[in-house]
């Protein structure tokens, strides 16, 4: 994460691994998408993040999302609930674009 600062990362906890995974996106909706899906993997996936700058803004475990950045700066969202959904998750994209300008840069 050191050489890529302004990417956006997931990282992946799996079951069983030793360390967590990390992917880098230039897309906030690659990245989303991704983390819904690994979010919505409940039988090999234990958690998973979505991180920038090293701010966690999306936290998930065991197929639910709460906490992080994303629960503070929204914490009445009606979206959140209903996650993990592909369809639902676009909905999350302005708004994580939102959080990394105004809180993390």
């Amino acid at each position: 994460m050191k050489d890529n600062p302004n990417k956006i990362w997931v990282v992946l906890r799996a079951i069983g691994a030793r360390n967590p995974e990390y992917y880098q996106y230039n897309s906030v909706a690659e990245a989303l998408s991704d983390f819904d899906d690994w979010t919505f993997d409940t039988e090999s996936v234990v958690g998973c993040e979505v991180l920038y700058r090293g701010i966690t803004l999306m936290h998930s475990s065991k197929g639910k999302i709460s906490g992080a950045l994303c629960e503070q700066y929204h914490p009445d969202c009606t979206v959140r609930g209903k996650l993990p959904n592909s369809q639902e998750i676009t909905n999350c994209e302005e708004c994580v674009t939102k959080l990394m300008a105004d809180y993390v840069e």
